[in-house]
C-alpha cells in the first residue's frame, strides 16, 4: 500500500469515527418509516377489505328484510353489520354508507330523530366534499320533514360552492313550496335553473316544480341557439 492509498484509508477512518453513527441511525430511521409506511398500507387495504365484507352482508341483510319485513334477524343483521363498520372501521367509506343507509331507512319509517341523529354522526367523520354535501341535502330534507324548516333553510345556506348550487336551490325551493311560500320557491328554483342553464344541463323535474308554482321553464342554450339561428335563415 503506498503513501497515498494508506491516506485515503485514515480519511475512511476518521469519517466513519466522526459520521459513521449519524449516518447508521438515519439509514435505519429511514428503512424504519418506509416498513411502517408499508405496513400501514397494507393494513389500510385490509381494513377496507374487510370493511366490504361486512357492508356487502349488511346489504344482503336489507334485502333480506325488504323481502320479508317481518324477519326481525335479517333486521337484527342489519344493525350489527352497521355498528361493526362504524365502531371499528369509522375511516372506511363504507362506516359513511352504512351511516347513510341507516337514516334512510329511518326516514322511509318516519323516524325523523333516528335519520338525524345518523346523518350528524356521518358528518362527525369529515366526508369528502362530494359526500359531505349529500348528507347536508339529506339532513336538510329530514329537518323539513320534522317541519324544522328555518333549520333546513339555515344548514344549506353555509353551502356555497358553485358545484352543488343547482342542488341546493332546488332544495330550498321544496322546502319553501312546503311552507306555502311561493315567491321564495320561485326565486330558488330559477336561481337553480339559472345553475343548470350555465352549464346547458336539463333537469326534468325541477322543471315540473318551476310549472307548479307558476314559472316558465328556462330554454337551454342549445334550443336558444338553434331558435337564433331559425330566425336568422327565415329573415334571410
Amino acid at each position: 500500500m503506498n503513501q497515498h492509498e494508506e491516506e485515503q484509508v485514515e480519511n475512511l477512518k476518521r469519517f466513519v469515527k466522526d459520521y459513521g453513527t449519524p449516518i447508521v441511525v438515519g439509514v435505519v430511521l429511514a428503512l424504519a418509516v418506509f416498513a411502517g409506511w408499508r405496513y400501514w398500507q397494507n393494513d389500510k387495504l385490509d381494513q377496507a377489505t374487510r370493511a366490504a365484507t361486512i357492508y356487502q352482508d349488511m346489504l344482503s341483510a336489507v334485502e333480506r328484510s325488504h323481502v320479508n319485513p317481518q324477519d326481525k334477524a335479517g333486521n337484527t343483521d342489519v344493525q350489527r353489520y352497521a355498528k361493526t363498520l362504524k365502531e371499528d372501521y369509522a375511516k372506511t367509506p363504507y362506516a359513511l354508507s352504512a351511516g347513510l343507509l341507516l337514516a334512510r331507512q329511518a326516514s322511509d319509517r318516519n323516524d325523523f330523530k333516528e335519520a338525524e341523529k345518523q346523518l350528524h354522526w356521518v358528518l362527525e367523520q369529515k366526508p369528502g366534499e362530494g359526500e359531505r354535501v349529500l348528507t347536508v341535502t339529506r339532513l336538510a330534507r329530514v329537518l323539513a320533514g320534522e317541519k324544522q324548516y328555518e333549520a333546513a333553510l339555515a344548514l344549506l345556506g353555509k353551502e356555497t360552492d358553485a358545484g352543488f348550487r343547482p342542488t341546493i336551490e332546488e332544495l330550498k325551493g321544496d322546502i319553501y313550496q312546503a311552507q306555502g311560500k311561493i315567491p321564495e320557491a320561485q326565486k330558488a328554483y330559477q336561481a337553480a335553473a339559472a345553475a343548470l342553464q350555465a352549464r346547458d344541463e336539463r333537469r326534468p323535474l325541477l322543471e315540473m316544480k318551476m310549472a307548479d308554482v307558476g314559472l316558465a321553464v328556462p330554454e337551454s342554450k342549445k334550443t336558444g341557439a338553434k331558435k337564433a339561428l331559425d330566425e336568422e335563415s327565415k329573415s334571410s
